[in-house]
């Protein structure tokens, strides 16, 4: 039961990560603002923003102008999910809990890298 709570936590956090690795660069607010369609702008609603889950319903596509988004959106949330469910279901204890905060971390530097200066 722990390993699937931390999945979701996981799943969350991803999202969380893959906004850093595309805002960040731009100069864009990370808390604040909300989140748009990259290529209408159309802000995204509550049922949009579920992660992993959203994009799968959408089949990968913006549900205002039909365009495709990018599948770095869903590879980050479940890579943050993997990370979490593994470091828990390893070790339950405050080393899993450190372990996970180190993995999201180099998770981030990764989308950082991946992501570069091209626009998703």
């Amino acid at each position: 039961m722990l390993t699937a709570i931390a999945a979701v936590v996981g799943l969350a956090v991803g999202s969380f990560l893959g906004t850093l690795a595309l805002r960040l660069p731009r100069g864009l607010p990370v808390v604040g603002g909300r989140s748009v369609c990259p290529h209408c702008g159309h802000r995204l609603t509550a049922p949009e923003l579920v992660p992993l889950a959203s994009w799968f319903l959408q089949r990968g596509r913006c549900r205002a102008c039909g365009a495709r988004l990018s599948i770095f959106y869903p590879a980050i949330e479940l890579a943050a999910a993997l990370v979490a469910a593994i470091c828990i279901n390893l070790s339950p204890a405050a080393w899993g809990v450190l372990a996970c905060l180190a993995g999201w971390a180099a998770l981030a530097v990764l989308a950082r890298v991946v992501v570069g200066a091209r626009t998703l």
